[in-house]
This record gives C-alpha cells, structure tokens and sequence, in this order.
C-alpha cells in the first residue's frame, strides 16, 4: 500500500452520490475505493482489505445488511463499518446492528458525524 492513510471502501450504488463521499474522505486525508453493489464490496474488500467500510444499504444484488454480514463472516479482522442510509427506523437500525455494523446514519446525515465516527473506530481499531 505505501501510504499511511487509512484505505475506506465506499459501497453506494448511486455514482454520484459515491464519489461525494469519496471527495469527503479525501478532505479529511484518507484514501477511498469505490463499490456499487453488495457482490463488487465483497470482492473489493478481499482484494484490497479496507480499514473501514461506509456502507448503503439499499444495494443491487445484496443489500447492506445480507453484504455487511457476508463481510463480517469473510474478514480474518474486525473491520468498522459505517452504515449511511435513507432507512430510519428502529427495525432498521437494529438490524444494521444485528448484522454487524459499528454505526449507522441516516440520510441526508452530516458529514462531520460521520467523519468523527470513522475517527473514532479507526483509532479503536489500530
């Protein structure tokens, strides 16, 4: 990898909305890959092996919750995962968590809390 930033996959299958958050990671120093589905984030993740994941849920082919799940029984580390949603209820929330993520945002959510929370979990994690 030869770099010191942290590596955040980014899985929104809206283009646009995909490389918002990736320009937001960018700002705040970290590196980013791109996936638009739950199948592409499953591969990129044994590929590349990010220190963290913002994750949609609502997916082509997986949804968030069967793909953090997938992640969760694939990684050999505990890799946080942030989930960024338009999803907000109590039964979404909880499975989010049920599946494994570290937290959860709704959408439209603020950047700062995000990036706050991905500052947090990352030091945890190191």
């Amino acid at each position: 990898m030869g770099s010191d930033k942290p590596l955040i996959m980014v899985v929104e299958d809206d283009a646009e909305m995909n490389q918002l958050q990736r320009e937001l990671l960018a700002i705040h120093g970290m590196d980013s890959v791109p996936a638009y589905s739950g199948t592409e984030a499953l591969a990129v993740d044994a590929d590349r092996k990010p220190d963290a994941i913002l994750l949609d849920v609502m997916l082509p082919e997986l949804d968030g919750f069967e793909t953090c799940i997938r992640l969760r029984e694939k990684q050999q580390r505990s890799v946080p995962v942030i989930m960024l949603t338009a999803m907000d209820s109590d039964e979404c929330r909880q499975r989010g968590f049920a599946a494994g993520a570290d937290a959860y945002f709704i959408k439209p959510f603020d950047p700062d809390d995000v990036i706050k929370s991905l500052h947090v979990l990352l030091a945890k994690n190191q």
